[in-house]
């Protein structure tokens, strides 16, 4: 009998199916990760494997700091907009 590895944790979100709109919505913004990294007071290590989608775990507070950051730095830019996860990342999407 063979046993199969647990992937549960070990799997990044690329390899999981997800698909990072980080790159996207940063440019939108017209900041760079750093930027974003500094404003979310998130690790640049943590943004840029989001931005790749090799983040193998990420919080719940993680998250709701990148969305903060980023609605504040839109509103900076007087855009109004409302970041939702889709804008980090997705599932299934190219």
């Amino acid at each position: 009998m063979t046993k199969e590895k647990d992937t549960r944790v070990t799997q990044s979100l690329k390899e999981a199916g997800f698909v990072s709109h980080l790159e996207k919505t940063i440019t939108s913004l017209g900041i760079t990760r750093n930027a974003l990294a500094v404003e979310s007071k998130i690790r640049p290590v943590t943004i840029n494997s989001l931005y790749s989608a090799e983040a193998k775990q990420l919080s719940a507070h993680t998250l709701s700091e990148i969305l903060k950051a980023l609605d504040r730095i839109a509103l900076s830019k007087g855009i109004e907009k409302k970041h939702k996860i889709r804008d980090i990342f997705e599932y299934g999407e190219e």
